[in-house]
């Protein structure tokens, strides 16, 4: 087997985006005292003096890979910059606190359209109980780029993380899945569908909500005990769950929650529904573990909060591995979602 010191000699390339986070920390080490989550969570966790953790989480978005203008407005993209950071603070049952922004302005762009870009950040930030305090900008000749970072806070024993789901646990998720995938397929390939179809999937990728309010019951009720946010595709960010938490999952390919709507797009788009809902990415749902007893307490728990009930997608198991369980057998889908340095293609069928 190749270390990673012959890897990097030979100038493989090869590397999955895990496992160069995974070299990255082995480069920076254990953290110090005083932190309680360090790399490979959605967010890096700080114990302060007081009750409550300091969740810390950073995202960044970069043109031709996260977004086009093309089809994306500046107003829509500060929204999402937000959305999917506040959808980190979610994942561990916090609360947003406060953000920084990192611009990168193409030069011989108009600056003034930045403040729409501030417009829908603002916007996002109002919504979810947030405040952007400060932040950097810079000159970018490679196209536009923005980052964020913000910081919540959770009380220190309601803390969710990748790493307590056990053999036994329901596997569930938030809401419906793929839409966001379909809706950017819309938008790339500039199809004509019904109207309100069209808008339902575009503003599923667009315009993301971040699933504060689910993640806070659960970590309030103690009713998950693992989570994560839906960013890779559940193929992939299940995988990153059961990996941190040493175990294995079986899912139900009837039990993925496939909306009409993504049923009504996949035939004109040429795409397997199925398959958009589990590598898809985007969804920002949360996905979650909890014991089969906690069942009851979860739907009334769901129901109270004025929240869609969540979805059973099935259990975690202690031999390792995503299993996909189909009327044809089971198949092995771990980590085919998205993974910004995948050179091959995932695989077509599933």
């Amino acid at each position: 087997m190749s270390t990673e010191n012959d890897q990097r000699n030979s100038g493989d390339r090869a590397w999955s985006e895990r496992a160069l986070i995974g070299a990255l920390n082995r480069r920076f080490g254990p953290p110090p005292p005083g932190v309680i989550l360090g790399i490979g969570d959605d967010c890096a966790a700080l114990a302060l003096e007081g009750p409550d953790y300091l969740l810390w989480t950073v995202d960044t978005l970069v043109e031709g890979v996260h977004f086009d203008l093309a089809f994306t407005s500046l107003e829509q993209l500060g929204w999402k910059a937000l959305a999917v950071n506040l959808s980190d603070i979610a994942a561990m049952g916090g609360e947003p606190r406060y953000a920084l922004l990192s611009l990168g302005w193409p030069p011989r762009r108009d600056r003034s359209q930045a403040l729409s870009l501030a417009d829908g950040l603002a916007r996002a930030a109002r919504e979810f109980g947030a405040a952007i305090i400060g932040g950097d900008t810079v000159a970018s000749p490679v196209g536009l780029t923005l980052t964020v970072t913000l910081t919540g806070v959770v009380p220190a024993g309601q803390m969710v993380r990748r790493s307590g789901a056990r053999p036994g646990d329901l596997v569930y998720v938030t809401g419906v899945l793929g839409e966001a995938a379909a809706g950017l397929e819309v938008l790339k390939r500039g199809l004509a569908l019904d109207r309100d179809l069209r808008e339902a999937l575009v503003e599923a990728h667009l315009a993301p909500r971040p699933q504060l309010k689910a993640g806070r019951l659960l970590a309030r009720e103690g009713l998950a005990t693992a989570m994560i946010d839906v960013s890779d595709g559940v193929a992939t960010d299940l995988s990153h769950l059961c990996q941190a938490s040493s175990v294995g999952a079986r899912i139900e390919a009837a039990a993925v929650p496939v909306s009409p709507r993504l049923k009504a797009a996949a035939p004109r788009l040429g795409l397997d529904p199925l398959r958009l809902a589990l590598t898809g990415g985007e969804d920002y749902q949360l996905l979650f573990t909890s014991p089969p007893q906690a069942a009851p307490s979860l739907a009334l728990a769901f129901s109270r909060a004025g929240l869609a009930p969540p979805r059973a997608l099935g259990e975690i198991t202690a031999a390792p591995g995503v299993l996909l369980v189909t009327a044809a057998g089971e198949q092995d889908i771990s980590w085919q979602g998205y993974d910004h340095f995948r050179l091959d293609p995932a695989p077509e069928e599933i």
